[in-house]
């Protein structure tokens, strides 16, 4: 079945609905929703926003799936509500009496008989099928919440597929347990895009969803979105490869009421569970249920196996090194061979563009424009690095330095110049070209960044382990076993304790943090390193341990380093060239050795003799 055929049918049965008092849902307002669900079929998984209104209930009643319900329902439709399966429940009497007495539709406790059935806690034990309806009252339909508070970045990570922070929660959770232990709302990626909360329901449920007959509406009143899942769509929840999927429930668990172990149960007192379906619960009693059809869309085959968990302990108790994912080859870059070209970087903050420029630099002693008043933080900067080489960029606070680092990242956009990397179209394409989000899948795979501040480069209350599985499980590795032996092989290299492995880092000292920044930047191999200021507030005997660490890493890894420092020291220590910036400009360059042991230019000799008293 088509999206565009579901679309039409939901369409068709949105048109079917009849008036509803305006003291409920008016009219204007069920046309709003109405496009919202179709809007929501047509892209799975996407959450629409939509004018939630005030619903005459409870808080907690789940008002977005009642206006949902509300706006697809007609009088010809007969309607079903459940709340934690139960049907008689306070939540869903009173629900289902507003539905009915608002739209003049039949109610029914028997799902056979519904057209529409609303739930909040689950999906009815009786499998649905095609000319159903299932909606579901969602609290909180942002599954990345837990991972990220920022509104507008939870929307940049949706528009770009970036969930590698919800698979790093996952990591950390089977690091604590050995298993992934998120039960109700278990987040599922549908239709292959989005990432998607399964609202209160069980992990029971979530095979439920996937390939359904019928299309599943979620309705978030308080978070004011709705998103659905169209009938034959992927749904598969998030787990790693070598990690299982698993349901509640323990085989040897029987219904103490109706004796199915192929239901989801709950707990009934001491060491009693019934089936959390009390319709299904009492069709069985009354030998009303088509049992073998029941049983085989059961997920059994999901329950816990211990065979299966310990192989899933085992690998989160592994601590030794593991073998690294051989690189993939490099294209040959056009031109010389570098794997990083920069060719007349240049960033104006303020008016004037490159107009802003005369009057400025190092001839004049401002970076002010005497002509518009911008400051020309960096102009007609350019030097290229080739792999297993690297250059330093050096000067005074206020050099200019650190912005054209800033433009290379991406964290910035240039003002002129080219930029390009022998890993993007062998070096053909202008990389200040691309747009944000391919900017920042540069950072994947091609560009390992260690920041000054190790907070800017890790996530504080995330593991080591979990912070080099963020940058891993963005490359797309899923194997839990893989992520896990690669962090460790890291963190053991920049001499990270493995016994401190799981740990948050925030935990950790500054000179630690360094470290295990740089594993983080290093794990997916990349063709260029930048390295910002990478001692600056370390101590001394601190310092000098990551240079002597970086220094090493530099030499075995076939990588193009760019090192940005004010500390002559460091670039001494670390670069084969270096670039000398004052006032934004370029104003000598060489051999590092050379240059520091002979500086031309007086700023160069000032700089040098300043470092060696």
């Amino acid at each position: 079945m088509t999206t565009t055929t579901v679309a039409t049918g939901v369409a068709d049965l949105v048109a079917a609905a009849g008036p509803v008092p305006a003291d409920i849902l008016d009219e204007g307002a069920r046309r709003e929703i109405r496009r919202a669900v179709l809007s929501a079929i047509c892209v799975p998984g996407y959450q629409v926003p939509f004018g939630s209104r005030e619903m005459p209930v409870a808080r907690g009643w789940g008002s977005g799936g009642l206006q949902v319900t509300l706006a697809v329902i007609g009088a010809d439709d007969t309607v079903k509500v459940i709340d934690q399966g139960d049907d008689a429940g306070v939540n869903a009497t009173n629900l289902r009496r507003l539905i009915v007495d608002s739209t003049g539709c039949a109610d029914t406790d028997d799902t056979r008989e519904s057209t529409v059935v609303q739930s909040r806690h689950r999906v009815p034990e009786e499998p649905m099928v095609e000319g159903q309806t299932l909606v579901l009252q969602v609290p909180v339909p942002e599954p990345l919440r837990g991972v990220q508070r920022s509104v507008a970045e939870c929307a940049r990570m949706h528009a770009e597929g970036d969930y590698a922070a919800m698979w790093v929660s996952l990591y950390e959770d089977v690091v604590r347990n050995g298993v992934i232990t998120a039960s109700t709302g278990y987040p599922v990626l549908v239709g292959g895009r989005y990432v998607a909360a399964t609202t209160p329901i069980p992990r029971w449920d979530v095979p439920r969803l996937h390939h359904s007959a019928y299309p599943v509406l979620f309705g978030a009143g308080r978070e004011k979105r709705i998103y659905a899942i169209p009938p034959d769509t992927d749904v598969e929840p998030l787990t790693f490869d070598d990690i299982p999927f698993e349901v509640e429930g323990d085989p040897a668990e029987r219904c103490a009421r109706c004796g199915s172990d192929d239901t989801f149960l709950v707990e009934a007192g001491t060491d009693r569970f019934a089936c959390s379906d009390i319709e299904w619960c009492s069709r069985v009693l009354d030998g009303d249920v088509d049992a073998a059809a029941h049983r085989a869309v059961a997920p059994l085959h999901l329950l816990p196996d211990p065979r299966r968990r310990a192989r899933a302990v085992t690998a989160t108790t592994t601590t030794t090194r593991g073998p690294a994912a051989e690189p993939a080859p490099r294209a040959d870059p056009v031109g010389a061979g570098w794997a990083l070209c920069a060719d007349g970087i240049g960033k104006v903050h303020g008016p004037g563009g490159a107009a802003a420029v005369p009057g400025t630099g190092p001839d004049h002693g401002t970076a002010v424009s005497p002509v518009t008043g911008a400051v020309v933080a960096a102009w007609d900067v350019g030097f290229d690095v080739a792999p297993g080489e690297a250059i330093g960029l050096i000067g005074e606070s206020g050099s200019g330095k650190s912005t054209v680092l800033r433009c290379i990242v991406g964290d910035e956009q240039a003002t002129a110049g080219r930029l390009l990397l022998s890993d993007v179209d062998g070096g053909r394409t202008d990389v200040l070209t691309l747009d944000g989000p391919a900017r920042r899948r540069l950072r994947i795979a091609t560009l390992g960044i260690v920041h000054q501040d190790p907070a800017a480069g890790l996530a504080m209350d995330v593991s080591a382990g979990g912070n080099v599985a963020e940058r891993l499980t963005a490359a797309g590795w899923r194997s839990y076993g893989a992520i896990r032996a690669r962090a460790a092989e890291l963190l053991d290299r920049v001499e990270v304790p493995l016994s401190r492995m799981d740990d948050p880092v925030r935990t950790f000292s500054g000179g630690m943090r360094q470290r295990v920044q740089i594993a983080a930047a290093l794990a997916n191999d990349p063709a260029v390193l930048l390295l910002d200021e990478p001692t600056t507030g370390l101590d001394a005997s601190v310092a000098a341990g990551v240079l002597d660490l970086l220094r090493g890493l530099l030499a075995e890894r076939d990588v193009a380093a760019v090192v940005v420092s004010h500390d002559f020291g460091v670039v001494e220590t670390l670069t084969d060239r270096t670039v000398v910036m004052q006032l934004g400009r370029v104003v000598e360059r060489g051999l590092t050795d050379q240059l520091f042991g002979d500086p031309h230019h007086p700023y160069t000799q000032r700089l040098v003799a300043a470092a060696r008293r």
